[in-house]
């Protein structure tokens, strides 16, 4: 007994301190294996790595050794620094804790959960996943090392989203909701890999043609995996698209670290014509399987050959419909007669090879026929194609046919009659006698509304007319979002758009009635809405286009602002949408404006660029209108009257589509026709103070004042004006945040200083005259302010304070000269700072911008330093102002 009671306790002992190690052990070392792993991570790669935490644990797949690595992202660099090569909720590996210590690593499992994927080819070939760095040092050693011992029974990816983009191919994948799993014994030479794919929707687009777009696909598949010559094989019918299932055989090869030689075949088991439907967008839905079909399909291909990063393989694609027809159940008419002859080769795996036929095309809705037909050769050095179009299509009937998407409104008439045939590309450069083009594409009363856009889009008429130079746009005419409107123009590149995603080429001309854009950005709804909504994304614009308009409209609506009879230009180019020489009337008077709206290099903080024109505006207009002349112009507030104006502005725009303060620099002018300044707190705490009233309420006719302004703060040029019959001049700079910092000479009657400021002159004269010195004080005294505080609760401490207690030696300079002094180191200060902010600040982040954005080459020797330029000059004007408003006086 007493031999058993000792193994237990020898036993309670072991199993307690085990429990204690499993415990311990993982909070002891995990601050230095988080640690050991970030860095290796970072020296190992060329990429920024990063993760939430490492846990290591014995109990989440007891008895053996879990690591988990949480919230873990690659981000890369040098050509790639702005793209995520991979961000993951987790990675998860279990392993025999065990055969760990001795060397041997079985890992039973391996799971990257919830990943997002990002795989990019730039069209120099460089990947963006070729991260790791190369072993340049070789460690020679005389003892053989130990083998290192890997075993992996499974692995898994699972809620995955991959993207896979090569650019120098044309071909780009997107995998949503992907989840694959695989199983078998990696460490024998030859073994069987079961894996399990599925995925909520593929989409696959090559050379321009979108051959899968967003397919359910599930996938079951064993793999004879042979490992020493890196050669994979399978043959399965468990392949499914949507409806459509597949039968493949085959073999992947992988012979060295940049090649993957294959030949797989594929075809349809069966020759239904509904499989073959379910891969057309939108006839995929959850009744699909009660849809009623006739005819035959077969669908078969092959992909045959090497793919490494300048060789893609060749393959070929063969779809042929003979008699189809679909029908829902619920619906009274159905789509018949539908013929598709279709083959698209590649001999040799070069792209310019490509052949894309569709020999026959025919489809019949109830009594309406239409026709097509397409030939695609070198799509791209020289894009030759012969494509027939005609028939019409009564948009009206279609709810008879298929079933629209809730709240769907649809109705008008295509009619098509159209063919092309020759050298796309030798007609971009001008040889128009290679390619014929002719017919017509006519719409008419075409109406469109959904849920989304219940407002919804009318065209009443359009007319395409196509000839060998390009597509004239005719006769437009139609209404959206309340908006009247007619146009016309032309299309120079709408084959190569289509086809390959080149950019739209096109000049056209519109004119409309009116146009609220606040109905565009979301600003008004006709109902309030019940719960807080997200704010308005960023308008992102678009690549592929390269169009010239005209635009002629009645009147704009944007925010609190109403402009009539607005002309001009806008060109949308290269991600840029630019304003040229635009005009209208507003606010009693003519703006003009030109500038740009850019997303090419910031896709969450545009960037924008605008000048604007002003001309005989009323200013209460302008401040009622304009929240941003709150707080660049705050004074305005108080100021009734005309203006004009110029101003000249850059900066970034925020993530509510309105301009970042912080971000903006530049510079204006403002010229006073007319008006009278009054209730500005600043002017009436200063006529309070020298009990004058007269500047309570000033004339500002024909006052001319410069500004420029960085990092939230306006700094105002020197200058000069009269009041109430009083010479005087202001300098000084104020924040958006409302602070100022201003200086003020004044050459002030004595009469019309009260008597406050009289007793003081005489003062100082009898004090000069006790001491022998005969002072004798002009009409006018010489006066200086500085202003600080805030606009709204202004500081303002003036000279007369100082002068009361100076010596009187002193007394006879000070006023005659005070004057004179301040008014030059004001203006020396002032003009200094401007100098700055113009030169290192409004010109440099302007030019740069315009470099980027419009294609401008400039000197790329100063990129990069605007951010710099703003900070100096910023630090520059805040020296300069210390020094303006701090020095002491004598």
């Amino acid at each position: 007994m007493k031999i058993i009671k000792r193994i237990f306790i020898g036993l309670g002992i072991f199993i307690g301190l085990f429990l204690l190690a499993a415990v311990l052990i993982p909070i002891m070392f995990k601050g230095k294996i988080l640690n050991l792993v970030k860095t290796q991570m970072n020296e190992k790669l060329i990429a920024t790595t990063d993760f939430k935490d490492v846990n290591i644990s014995l109990f989440h797949h007891f008895p053996h050794l879990s690591v988990g690595i949480e919230e873990i992202s690659i981000v890369g660099k040098d050509a790639f620094k702005n793209d995520t090569l991979i961000a993951a909720k987790s990675i998860d590996v279990s392993l025999d804790l065990m055969k760990a210590i001795s060397g041997t690593y079985d890992i039973l499992n391996v799971g990257l959960i919830s990943p997002r994927i990002h795989a990019i080819v730039h069209e120099d070939g460089e990947a963006n996943w070729n991260i790791t760095k190369p072993d340049t040092v070789a460690k020679a050693s005389t003892e053989p090392s130990a083998p290192f011992a890997f075993k992996l029974r499974k692995y898994a990816i699972k809620n995955a989203f991959i993207e896979y983009r090569d650019e120098q191919a044309k071909m780009s994948a997107v995998l949503d909701n992907f989840t694959h799993e695989g199983s078998g014994d990696f460490t024998s030479d030859a073994f069987t890999l079961s894996t399990k794919t599925t995925a909520d929707a593929i989409t696959f687009v090559y050379g321009g043609i979108p051959y899968l777009s967003k397919v359910k696909t599930i996938l079951d598949m064993d793999l004879q995996v042979d490992n020493k010559s890196g050669k994979y094989s399978f043959n399965t019918e468990k392949i499914q698209l949507n409806g459509l299932k597949l039968a493949t055989k085959g073999f992947v090869q992988m012979p060295d670290t940049t090649n993957i030689v294959m030949d797989v075949q594929f075809s349809t088991p069966s020759n239904d014509f509904k499989d073959i439907l379910s891969l057309v967008p939108g006839i995929y839905q959850n009744n699909f399987k009660d849809i009623k079909t006739t005819g035959k399909a077969t669908l078969n291909g092959y992909v045959k050959g090497t793919y490494n990063a300048t060789q893609m393989p060749a393959y070929a694609l063969n779809l042929l419909v003979e008699n189809g027809s679909f029908q829902y159940p619920d619906l009274p008419q159905k789509v018949s007669d539908i013929q598709v002859k279709m083959a698209v080769n590649n001999p040799d795996g070069i792209t310019d090879h490509t052949v894309v036929n569709i020999e026959r095309g025919h489809i019949q809705f109830g009594t309406d026929p239409f026709d097509f037909k397409l030939l695609l050769k070198t799509p791209i050095s020289n894009q030759w194609i012969d494509a027939t179009m005609k028939g019409k299509i009564d948009l009206g009937q279609m709810q008879k046919f298929v079933k629209l998407e809730a709240g769907t409104k649809l109705s008008g008439l295509i009619s098509a009659d159209a063919s092309v045939k020759g050298a796309i590309a030798a007609a971009q450069k001008g040889k128009y006698d290679e390619l014929y083009a002719a017919g017509t594409i006519f719409l008419s009363n075409l109406a469109y509304a959904s849920k989304d856009y219940p407002d919804g889009v009318n065209v009443q008429s359009l007319l395409l007319t196509f000839n060998p130079k390009n597509v004239t746009m005719s006769g437009l005419k139609g209404q959206f979002m309340q908006i009247n409107f007619t146009g016309d123009g032309s299309i120079d590149n709408l084959l190569g758009y289509y086809l390959h995603n080149e950019p739209l080429v096109a000049a056209m001309h519109f004119t409309a009635d009116k146009i609220d854009v606040n109905k565009f950005m979301g600003a008004t709804s006709a109902k309030p809405a019940a719960a807080p909504t997200a704010p308005t994304p960023v308008f992102l614009v678009p690549e592929n286009l390269d169009v010239t308009v005209k635009v002629e409209v009645g009147s704009i609506k944007y925010d609190k602002i109403t402009l009539t009879d607005v002309k001009g230009g806008l060109q949308v180019r290269n991600q840029v949408v630019a304003l040229q020489n635009v005009s209208g009337k507003g606010m009693d008077g003519l703006i003009t404006m030109n500038g740009f709206y850019g997303t090419k290099t910031d896709k969450k903080n545009p960037d924008i660029q605008f000048d604007y024109g002003l001309e005989n505006i009323d200013v209460q207009k302008v401040y009622s209108s304009v929240d941003m002349v709150e707080k660049m112009m705050p004074a305005a507030k108080y100021v009734s009257g005309k203006m004009n104006s110029r101003l000249s502005m850059s900066g970034k725009m925020g993530a509510d589509m309105t301009p970042d303060m912080k971000s903006l620099t530049g510079k204006g002018d403002i010229f006073m026709l007319s008006g009278m300044l009054s209730g500005f707190p600043i002017t009436d705490q200063l006529g309070t103070k020298l009990n004058m009233p007269q500047l309570k309420s000033m004339s500002l006719k024909d006052m001319k004042l410069f500004y420029t302004f960085a990092n939230g703060r306006v700094v105002v040029e020197p200058y000069k004006f009269k009041v109430a019959g009083m010479d005087a001049e202001v300098a000084g700079s104020h924040g958006f945040d409302q602070t100022i910092q201003y200086g003020v000479n004044m050459a002030v009657p004595v009469a019309m200083m009260g008597s406050q400021g009289t007793a003081m002159v005489n003062n100082l004269v009898s004090q000069a005259a006790s001491k022998g010195v005969n002072v004798k004080v002009a009409d006018k005294v010489n006066l200086t302010v500085t202003i600080t505080g805030t606009v709204k609760a202004p500081k303002i401490e003036t000279n007369l304070k100082n002068v009361a207690g100076s010596a009187v030696d002193d007394v006879k300079k000070q006023l005659e000269e005070a004057a004179k002094k301040k008014i030059d180191s004001v203006r020396n200060v002032v003009k200094d700072t401007v100098k700055a902010i113009k030169t290192q600040v409004v010109n440099a982040a302007k030019d740069e911008l315009k470099n980027q954005l419009l294609g401008n080459k400039g000197d790329t020797t100063k990129k990069g330093n605007t951010a710099d330029a703003v900070k100096n000059a910023a630090d520059k004007a805040k020296d300069g102002l210390k020094d303006l408003f701090g020095r002491k006086k004598k």
